[in-house]
């Protein structure tokens, strides 16, 4: 009975991570031009928990962030973040789910 239960907690804990809900930020940046400012910019959002897919469409000058529902970015934070990275954060929208990339 004992080995039961703690299976059945072990799949009950992994199983709400598992289906936790994506949401997706979509992040308008200034400066965004090529893919070695994408890269660079990535690999400061994936540092952020929860985060787990950055894209981007250099044309409209935004960046793509798939992240658990968990995540919410602030105005104040992605400043912050792009200023280090020698951009200019604009704006952001999020969606319920995130589009295939």
């Amino acid at each position: 009975m004992k080995k039961l239960l703690l299976t059945t907690f072990a799949i009950t804990a992994f199983s709400a991570n598992a289906f936790a809900a994506d949401v997706q930020y979509n992040i308008r940046v200034d400066g965004i031009t090529c893919p070695f400012c994408v890269k660079t910019s990535a690999k400061a959002l994936k540092k952020i928990d929860g985060v787990k897919e950055v894209g981007a469409d250099l044309e409209e000058g935004i960046i793509k962030v798939c992240a658990d529902e968990k995540v919410k970015f602030s105005d104040e934070q992605l400043t912050k973040l792009f200023i280090e990275k020698g951009f200019t954060y604009r704006s952001m929208t999020k969606q319920d789910q995130c589009d295939p990339a």
